[in-house]
C-alpha cells in the first residue's frame, strides 16, 4: 500500500506511513494563479493499493480530495482507501427547511463515487464508532474521544469528565468509562423568561478537576458558558478537550476561562497534543 497525504495532512500521513511500514506516494500539487488546484501523481501506484489521508477545511481542500482521488484511480490505483480525519460539511445531516441542501450527504457520496472505503473521524451526527451506513453510503467512524480522556486521566489527580449538551452526552461517557473515572452532563434550567442555568446533572464539581469534552469546538461559545457556569459551582480547574479544533474564532477567547485546552492533530493546531497516528494505523490494518 501506498500512502499520499493530502496538502493539510502531510505530517500525519507521513507518520500514519512509518507506522504501518507503507511507502509514501509522491505527488505534485499546486494553485494556479486563478485559484484552480493542479494535482499529479508522481509514484507508480498502478495494480497497487493507495491510501489517502487527508483533512478536509474548505473548498479548496475538497476540490484537491475529489482531484487526488480520481487522479489515483486514473493512474490505475488497484483500491483507494480514503481517511479523512476531519471533513467539512458533516453539520447538516438533516433538512430543517424545505429546499435545503443536504450537505453530509453530498459531500460524501462526492467522495465515495472516488473511494472504495472511506474512514473518518467523530462524525458530528454519527454516534458511536465502528461501520454506519449514511444514506447508502458505507463509512467507518473512529473515535478519537477516548484518547482526550486518557490524556487528562494521566495528567490529574481526579479529573471529572462533563458533556456540554445532551448530544455529546454517550460519546462522553463511553470516553471517561475506559478510562475509570466519573462523568457527568451539563443540564440547562430556565430560571424564568431571561435566566437560564446550567449545571452537572448529578455531581457536584467542587474542588474538581472538570474536563469538558466534545468532538469539536468551533466558535467556542458553549465551551465558554459552560466553563464560566462550572467555576461559579467551584470547580478547582476547567480543562477543555475536543478531536476537532475549528476554532473559527481563535483560541483567544478561552484563555480567561479555561486552565487548558488540548485537540487532536485532526486539523493541525498548536493545541494539537494528541495524535490520531495510531488509531487511524490500527483501523487500515484491520482491513481485509
Amino acid at each position: 500500500m501506498i500512502v499520499y497525504g493530502g496538502s493539510n495532512s502531510l505530517k500525519l500521513a507521513s507518520r500514519v506511513s512509518e507506522v504501518l511500514g507503507f511507502s509514501r506516494g509522491d505527488v505534485e500539487m499546486k494553485t494556479f494563479p486563478d485559484g484552480e488546484i493542479y494535482v499529479r501523481i508522481l509514484s507508480d501506484v498502478c495494480g497497487k493499493e493507495a491510501l489517502v489521508v487527508h483533512s478536509v477545511l474548505d473548498n479548496n481542500d475538497l476540490i484537491e480530495s475529489l482531484l487526488l482521488l480520481d487522479a489515483l484511480r486514473d493512474s490505475g490505483a488497484k483500491r483507494i482507501h480514503a481517511v479523512f480525519p476531519y471533513l467539512a460539511y458533516m453539520r447538516q445531516d438533516k433538512k430543517f427547511i424545505k429546499g435545503e441542501a443536504l450537505s453530509a450527504k453530498t459531500i460524501l457520496s462526492l467522495l465515495d463515487e472516488k473511494a472504495d472505503r472511506l474512514t473518518l473521524i467523530n462524525v458530528h451526527f454519527l454516534n458511536g464508532g465502528g461501520a454506519h451506513v449514511f444514506h447508502g453510503i458505507k463509512l467507518i467512524n473512529l473515535d478519537a474521544l477516548p484518547l482526550i480522556a486518557k490524556y487528562y486521566a494521566e495528567k490529574l489527580d481526579n479529573p471529572l469528565f462533563v458533556a456540554p449538551d445532551m448530544g455529546a452526552r454517550n460519546a462522553v461517557s463511553r470516553a471517561a468509562e475506559k478510562t475509570g473515572c466519573e462523568f457527568d452532563y451539563l443540564q440547562k434550567t430556565r430560571l424564568n423568561g431571561e435566566e437560564v442555568e446550567i449545571k452537572p446533572k448529578g455531581l457536584d464539581v467542587e474542588g474538581m478537576d472538570v474536563v469538558i469534552l466534545d468532538d469539536m469546538i468551533s466558535t467556542g461559545g458553549t465551551m465558554i458558558k459552560a466553563s464560566e457556569a462550572l467555576r461559579q459551582q467551584g470547580a478547582k480547574t476547567i480543562n477543555l478537550g475536543c478531536v476537532h479544533g475549528v476554532f473559527s474564532r481563535g483560541t483567544e477567547i478561552f484563555n480567561k476561562v479555561c486552565d487548558s485546552l488540548v485537540c487532536t492533530d485532526t486539523i493541525a493546531r498548536n493545541e494539537s497534543l494528541i495524535s490520531v497516528t495510531e488509531l487511524i494505523s490500527e483501523s487500515i490494518n484491520k482491513i481485509p
